[in-house]
Order: C-alpha cells, then structure tokens, then sequence
C-alpha cells in the first residue's frame, strides 16, 4: 500500500473522529460503512473496548466451538507454517467475533494480547471496532483491514485479513484471521486465508456427508431389525452382506457370523437367490425345507439393481410357512372380536355399542371416529361378526401406513406386467379379497384424493378395475371406515372429497377417548391385568387401591393402547410380592387441557418472549452465553430484547 495512500487513510480517520466527517472518497466502501456502525454502536476510538471480555465463560465457549476448532486445526497450523517467522499470527473467532484458537510468532503474540486478541478477547464491531474479523462477519465475506483503516487507535499498528467460515447449510460459524504488524503488511494473505476457509468448509462437508451415511447405516439397520419377516441380502458374487436376526433364526444360523460368508454356507439350496443374480429375475413364493430347524420357508427374491439396471446383489424375503396363517400383507382375514369384548358400562361406551349393534343388523356404509387408541377396529370387528356376513372374510387395512404409490395396487389389485415389480399374473386386491364379506379402511382421511375417486365409484357401483385393466369386476361388500381426523374439516381444507364423505357418514359412531370415559377405567385396568399377567405369566397379581386411583389421575392422550402399555410395564417392573403399586406406574406424557375447558387467559407473544427470556436469566444466573444457546438466538440479538424489555 502507498505512502499517499495511507495518508489519505490518515487524513480520514483524523476528520471523522474529530469532525464527524466522513471522506467517502478517501475510504473503501466497506471501510466506511464500517466507521458509520462504529459510531452507532458508541465505539470509543481511543480505548482498549475489554468491556465485554468473556473471561470465565470461555470454557464455555470452546465447548460450543468444538466441532469447529478439530476440523480447523490441522489448516491453521498448516497456514501458520506458511507466514511463521514473518511477525504474523493465525486466529480462529467464533460467529460472534470470540477468539477461540491463536497460533503465531512469540513478538506479535505478546502485543496483540494487549488488546486481547487472544482467546476470550470479543472482536465484533459493537465491542471492537472495524477490524478484519467483526468487519468479515457483517459483511459476510472476507476483507482486508489496513492499519488506520481500523476504528480504534490501539490497533493501528495491525494489519489483519480475515475470511468467514460457512457450514454445509450456509450458515456462518466462524471466521479464520491472519494478524500482524502493518509494516509487513502483503495484498496476498488474504489469499492464503480464503484457500485455508476452503480447505475448511471442503472437510465440513466431507464430515458431514460421512456422518449421514453412518447414520444412514445405523438406521438400515434398526430398520432391517424391526421388519417382521427375515430378510437377507448377497452381493453378485453371492456374499452376505446384510441378515436381521428374524433371518437368522428362521434359518437357524448367528446372523453376525453369517455376514461375509457365501449364501451356500447358510442355505444348503440357495438356487433361487443364484438364479436371481445370474438371470437378474425375480422369484416369488419358493418354498423350502430347512433341515436343520425342521421348518417350511417361504422365500421371495429380487434383484438388486445399480442406476444403470445393472444386477449388483439380491434380496431376499423369509417367512416361516405356516399351515394356518390368517393374516396376508396389509389385511386380516378374520375377525375375533363380538360387543361382549367390549369392556365399559359408561353412558358413552353403552350408546356406542348400542349403535354398533344397529350397524351390525344394516348393510349400510359404518363411519367410526374417535382419537387414536380407542378401539375403533374392535368395534369394526363387532360389527362384522354382529351381521350376516360373520362366516366370511374380514379384511382389515390401515390406510395411512401404505406409500402412496402402493395404495391403489393394495386396495384395487393390478395385471401382470403393469409396472415393474408385479408378479406374474397379476394380484388381487383387498376388495376382490373381502368380497362377500367386510372390509375396514382405518385411517381413511389419509387417503391421497385421487384414490378417493376410485373409492367412490366403487361404493355408488360396487365395481372395481385392476391397475392396467380395461375390465370390472362386481364385488358384494361391506364398508366401515375410521378415522381420527375431523373429516368435515378435511372436506372444508380440500384434503377430503365431499361426495365421498357423505357416502361415508351413513351410519358414524364415535368411540369416546378414554378421559371421557374415566368410570370405565377400574374394568378395563382389570381386564389388563388378568390378560397381561398370563402373556407375562405372572401368577395371582392383585392391585392396591393406590394404583387404582393413581390411574384415574392422568388424563390418558393415547387411550386404551396407552393404558394397556402402562400396565404391562408396571407387570415387568412387579416385585415378587405381587400387588401392583402406584409406584409402579410411569405415564408417558403430561395430561393436555381438556376439551371444553375454559381459557381464563391468554398471553401476547411478547409477553411470552419477555418471560422466557427472564426465566432464563433467572436459570442460568445471567450468563449470557448459556441462556443464548438455550433460547437460540444471537448474543446481541438477546442483548437488544433485554434493553427493549428493560429487563434488570
């Protein structure tokens, strides 16, 4: 830089400090931009500005900056390499101008420690001025400050470059810093610190990506362990490479030794997975005999192809072949439950039953509602095994936990061939499956709009088309349907069709939650016990009149379900004495307002922001570090709230 450039700069800083005149002209926009904020903040321009050192917070601080300074590290030592011995030193700040990390020659280190440029020195604008760090993290982009370029008198005598570290979402976390003596100022260093923030920002992405995809490999697995069926998967070479423990018992092998073994080695006839791989088609349904368990597998296998279509391993499906099996995917085929399995004598459960059996005696369309956990299936059961149609199938669906681009092949069925991945002669569907007899469609506000089209055509026409058929084919069934969602609001929302929802609210019965129904609570909690202690085998359980009424003091969000789960945790964790206490009894979230209960009162938002804020304060003893985390929001931006609230 020039001797005449530099007394321009001079000539400037004098005017402006003095004057409170501003030589645009003499100054770099940025420069001057920056002095404009200084002013605004009442930035002294002859002090040492320590007044916001963070002094026993910067444990603190390191510990917030931790992912940062590791993957920073190697590159700052590795750039202070590059100026070591020239007077320069290399600092590392926070997004909020804290100095986390410094590393320089012994002389620079000593002096700018003087004006803390050090670890838990803040160098923001607000505290110090223009200066490369506060200055790069407003302008969010690197800059250059140039010894009377800086605000403050004190830190004339520096030249500083600085470039802000960015995370892979883009947002700021950092600024990387290369300080020294003005007299060995070089219009390079800016260069080296914008390709050391690169070399950053590339390992932030990096660690991330690598993060994901071990996240991604823990949740395969948690995924594969909660699958029902066995699943195992080879490589083209017919190498293990995944087995869930379903698999390996099926198949009676440790599936952790199992893995990078050949198929052969686990299954003595593993033809139908090799011929999968060499001829890169599936097999559906292949039953085999494991010798060594003595049980009948069903096996069905699929290719597992690259984004070129080439086959790069298989998969394949275990179950265990069952001579009685009454369950197909996505539907049962029978229903177990009659109105006397219906425990609860209050008014609202009684009217329930008492429409249920109406239902039962009409071949009218069924609408159950009702919150989650109710029990609305169990009323459709009753229903069904309450009318004409009991001797035939029951298909019960749960629309909501279908994808959907697989709701209408499961409910409408499909043809051969009419996407890839359908078996070989087509699949019936759940309505060709409960003909004659009842289907139950749970959840049936979940069903995307244009599947609710082919719903109504077939209630009005009982006909239905296979996926890739130009034929129909009449059907003769019941419909009930349930939901948790308001359906009348849905229609007003554009969510739910209002054709079909009056097709559906012929006959509607609503099942009361369970905190309308609190008087049923003894009988059903009894029923728990005697059904749970025989699954836990526990033997002659009793409970106290304490659990009882700890029972009736919770406000049951998740009904029946949630009930019967308490009480089957309070079984596991029962001493051998027997007696159920109320010390037994974990709730797993807190009792919400009740309906109809009247609002005395309701808080502005500010109100609400002033009292969080306050409480904070309050919590952690006015450090302002930790209730800024807490509360999630910036250092000043807390700052400004505290002024504009006049909290004290």
């Amino acid at each position: 830089m020039t001797a005449q450039v530099i007394h321009l700069i001079e000539e400037a800083w004098n005017r402006y400090i003095a004057n409170d005149v501003l030589d645009v002209h003499k100054l770099r926009p940025e420069i001057a931009h920056s002095w404009q904020r200084c002013r605004n903040f009442k930035v002294d321009p002859f002090g040492q500005q320590d007044l916001d050192s963070i002094g026993s917070e910067l444990k603190d601080v390191l510990q917030a900056s931790q992912h940062l300074i590791k993957i920073a590290r190697p590159f700052i030592h590795n750039l202070y390499g590059f100026v070591k011995g020239s007077g320069f030193q290399v600092v590392l700040a926070d997004n909020d101008g804290l100095i986390v990390e410094a590393i320089g020659d012994p002389e620079i280190i000593k002096k700018t420690k003087q004006v803390q440029l050090c670890p838990g020195g803040h160098w923001s604008e607000s505290v110090k001025g223009t200066n490369a760090i506060g200055t790069a993290i407003l302008e969010k982009k690197p800059i250059q400050i140039f010894a009377r370029e800086h605000y403050c008198q004190p830190h004339h005598y520096l030249t500083c470059s600085a470039s802000p570290i960015f995370d892979p979402e883009g947002q700021m976390i950092g600024v990387l810093d290369i300080t020294g003596d003005y007299k060995a100022f070089n219009p390079h260093t800016l260069s080296l610190v914008v390709a050391a923030v690169s070399a950053i920002e590339n390992q932030l992405r990096l660690h991330k990506t690598t993060s994901k995809l071990y996240v991604s490999y823990r949740f395969s697995n948690t995924l594969l362990e909660t699958i029902s069926d066995g699943v195992i998967s080879v490589d083209n070479n017919g190498v293990i490479n995944q087995l869930n423990s379903y698999g390996g018992k099926i198949l009676g092998v440790d599936p952790k030794l199992s893995i990078g073994k050949h198929i052969a080695s686990v299954l003595k006839k593993p033809s139908a997975m090799l011929q999968v791989l060499s001829s890169g088609v599936e097999y559906r349904d292949h039953e085999l005999f494991n010798e060594d368990t003595g049980k009948k597998i069903n096996q069905s296998v699929s290719p597992l192809r690259d984004d070129t279509g080439r086959t790069i391993g298989a998969l394949a499906i275990l179950r265990e072949n069952k001579e009685k099996q009454s369950v197909r995917r996505g539907g049962s085929l029978a229903a177990k439950y009659v109105f006397d399995d219906i425990i609860g004598e209050s008014d609202s459960i009684l009217k329930a039953k008492k429409w249920g059996r109406i239902a039962a005696g009409s071949p009218s369309t069924v609408l159950l509602t009702g919150e989650s956990g109710t029990g609305k299936e169990l009323f459709a059961q009753a229903i069904h095994n309450g009318s004409s149609r009991k001797d035939r199938p029951f298909i019960a669906i749960n629309c909501a936990a279908l994808p959907d681009t697989l709701i209408e092949s499961e409910l409408f069925g499909y043809e051969e061939g009419s996407f890839t991945g359908s078996k070989k002669g087509g699949q019936a569907g759940k309505f060709e499956l409960a003909n004659s007899g009842t289907i139950f469609l749970d959840e049936i506000g979940d069903i995307p709009l244009y599947t609710q089209v082919k719903l109504l055509r077939v209630i009005q026409e009982k006909k239905i088309s296979r996926i890739g058929s130009s034929g129909e084919i009449s059907v003769d069934i019941r419909i009930i349907a349930a939901t948790h969602k308001d359906l009348k609001e849905e229609v007003q929302r554009g969510n739910f069709r209002k054709d079909l929802y009056y097709r559906l609210n012929v006959i509607t019965i609503n099942i009361a939650s369970l905190h309308e129904r609190m008087d049923d609570l003894p009988l059903l909690a009894k029923h728990f016990i005697n059904k749970l202690s025989l699954k836990l085998n526990r033997k002659n359980i009793s409970a106290s009149d304490g659990f009882f009424d700890k029972l009736k003091t919770y406000s049951w969000p998740g009904n029946i379900r949630e009930l019967e789960n308490a009480i089957e945790r309070g079984l596991n964790m029962l001493s051998d004495n027997g007696v159920l206490v109320p010390e037994l009894l974990q709730f797993d979230s807190p009792a919400p307002a009740k309906i109809g209960e009247r609002i005395t009162e309701v808080k502005s938002l500010k109100d609400i922001e002033r009292d969080a804020i306050v409480q904070a304060l309050n919590l952690y003893k006015g450090n302002i570090l930790k209730v800024s985390a807490k509360l999630g929001v910036g250092r000043n931006t807390l700052y400004r709230k505290i002024k504009e609230y006049d909290i004290k």
